[in-house]
């Protein structure tokens, strides 16, 4: 088993960046917000890796593009003709496969949706990876909104963007990542 390095971290906070220099303004207008922060946190997480492809992208979600989800089902309850994008924007992978698609990634690419284990989830499938020798580089993520709706139904839900760049390589990096399952200390949560 090769040794996992963390190369970079980026969290984003309840305030978002400006992604005008990331999209131009007809990809942000279709794009809803938690996929915006997505592509932002995960750009800079690979830029301060010095990390241009990844071998293999993994996200994780415990809700997915919900606030998508949520406006495609309430305009089929109203009788309104849903919005398309609204659709296509709202599985859990939909993450994953804009940052491959936007990356022009062909590796590996896997979404874990376990609510309240997607997250070691996805870290361990990414340190699995590369400790065995399938991938070098992993680009892994965890994105969550928090809609009215669904704070109603767990008040704890909050927005959370988060992207960390592992390697096999130690060149460079911020730490080792000895266990993916105790990864409270990558950003300071469980």
């Amino acid at each position: 088993m090769r040794p996992v390095y963390i190369h970079s971290v980026v969290c984003l906070d309840q305030t978002d960046p400006s992604f005008g220099t990331l999209l131009s303004p007809m990809e942000a207008r279709r794009m809803g917000r938690l996929l915006k922060r997505a592509l932002w946190c995960a750009t800079r997480a690979l830029e301060e890796a010095a990390c241009p492809m990844p071998d293999a992208i993994v996200t994780a979600t415990d809700y997915g593009c919900i606030a998508n989800s949520e406006a495609f089902l309430g305009a089929l309850k109203a009788g309104d003709i849903p919005r398309p994008t609204h659709f296509m924007q709202s599985t859990h992978n939909t993450i994953g496969s804009l940052l491959a698609i936007r990356l022009g990634c062909h590796g590996y690419n896997a979404t874990y949706s376990h609510r309240g284990a997607s997250w070691r989830s996805a870290l361990a499938d990414a340190w699995m990876q590369i400790a065995l020798g399938d991938v070098e580089t992993a680009l892994v993520g965890w994105f969550d909104e928090a809609t009215p709706a669904l704070q109603e139904m767990d008040p704890a839900v909050t927005d959370r963007a988060v992207a960390v760049v592992l390697s096999s390589s130690p060149e460079g990096a911020k730490g080792l990542l000895e266990n993916p399952l105790t990864c409270e200390r990558l950003i300071g949560e469980p």
